[in-house]
């Protein structure tokens, strides 16, 4: 009936939102991005394989707050992850709005993908969503090695970037005056030591992600 289930799609999103500010304070707590979203991608996967397996309704209905409650810090993670580790502004802009483009086109997919003669159990919508989070999962975890490698590389290259210069990407009230002073121009030693001397300020500011005092924020 259409109330009681209207009635009973509030308590998995109840759910879903205090996940999602639960591990926006901790990932911004801890300045970690990744690992918060592949544990919450790992509970989505779990959540969905049980919607497939399962014919309980209420083992179905625990299965929900497993999907809702995963992929809504997820995607509020995924933004921050972005939003943390690209810069200048003009880049940053163009990979959020490619991200969201991207992330909104869910909504005319889901209406393709679980069709009314696939009910009540709906398996190829399920195991379409469980194969994209599975895809994300592994995406994530070869995202984090890789920004995990560049940034030891860059510390074999350019020595290591101290704790607080690290925060550099938590959105904080601070943002813009830490990654100024991180991906500034440095001493005249600092800029030969980058090989940066022949360049002006602004080409220095306008690195970005490339600076060489530019550590990711996993």
């Amino acid at each position: 009936q259409t109330y009681p289930a209207q009635l009973m799609t509030t308590p998995p999103y109840v759910f879903a939102f205090i996940t999602t500010m639960t591990t926006a304070y901790f990932s911004d707590r801890y300045t970690r991005r990744a690992i918060f979203i592949m544990f919450w991608l790992i509970v989505v996967i779990i959540g969905f394989i049980i919607l497939i397996a399962s014919q309980n309704l209420n083992v179905k209905y625990f299965a929900l707050f497993l999907t809702a409650g995963g992929i809504s810090p997820c995607m509020a993670t995924c933004i921050a992850f972005i939003s943390c580790n690209i810069s200048p502004h003009t880049k940053r802009a163009t990979a959020l709005a490619f991200m969201l483009s991207v992330g909104n086109s869910g909504g005319a997919i889901s209406g393709q993908i679980y069709r009314s003669q696939d009910g009540p159990r709906f398996i190829l919508g399920h195991a379409i969503n469980l194969g994209f989070c599975v895809l994300g999962l592994i995406s994530v975890i070869i995202l984090f090695v890789s920004l995990r490698l560049e940034n030891h590389r860059r510390d074999r290259l350019y020595g290591v970037v101290s704790s607080r210069n690290r925060k550099i990407s938590v959105i904080t009230k601070e943002l813009k005056k830490e990654v100024v002073d991180v991906c500034g121009i440095g001493s005249e030693e600092d800029r030969r030591k980058w090989g940066y001397e022949h360049m002006s300020e602004e080409e220095i500011r306008d690195f970005g992600d490339r600076h060489a005092t530019w550590r990711y924020i996993l």
